[in-house]
């Protein structure tokens, strides 16, 4: 039997934790409003870029 369980989707601004913490309705990134907000914003998503690049 095979397990068919859809995957719990990933915030792409917090790696590694489920998309449904900063607001509940989201079912995934694609319609989540803090996701769209930093992705759309130039600044914003560099600094994304500098703070998952540092290590």
């Amino acid at each position: 039997m095979t397990d068919k369980r859809r995957p719990d989707p990933r915030c792409p601004l917090r790696p590694g934790q489920p998309c449904t913490l900063c607001h509940p309705n989201a079912t995934g990134p694609q319609d989540c409003p803090v996701v769209y907000l930093v992705m759309s914003d130039d600044e914003l998503r560099e600094g994304l870029h500098q703070f998952r690049h540092r290590t």
